[in-house]
């Protein structure tokens, strides 16, 4: 999986909306519903953003590995240890 993929992932597990992330990050709705649909490349200025938003997915991001020792892993995991909880 690429970075772009993983940064997709990333939106897709999270839910948030264009709009939501235009209001956190200052990066026009438009540019980030082109950055999911392919339409334009996944850029710095993409992955800083998300980066911001959500520091515990910073290495796999960038690796495609967790280091979950030190707070870094992946949506799914994330999602596994919400559904934990909830059992």
């Amino acid at each position: 999986m690429k970075i772009s993929d993983r940064a997709k992932e990333i939106l897709k597990w999270e839910k948030m909306t264009n709009r939501t992330l235009e209001e956190k990050t200052g990066i026009s709705r438009d540019t980030w519903s082109a950055m999911r649909n392919g339409k334009i490349r996944t850029n710095e200025d993409h992955l800083e953003a998300i980066n911001n938003l959500w520091p515990k997915y910073s290495y796999w991001i960038m690796t495609g590995y967790e280091l979950p020792e030190a707070g870094q892993i992946s949506p799914e995991t994330e999602q596994t240890r919400i559904n934990l909880k909830r059992a």
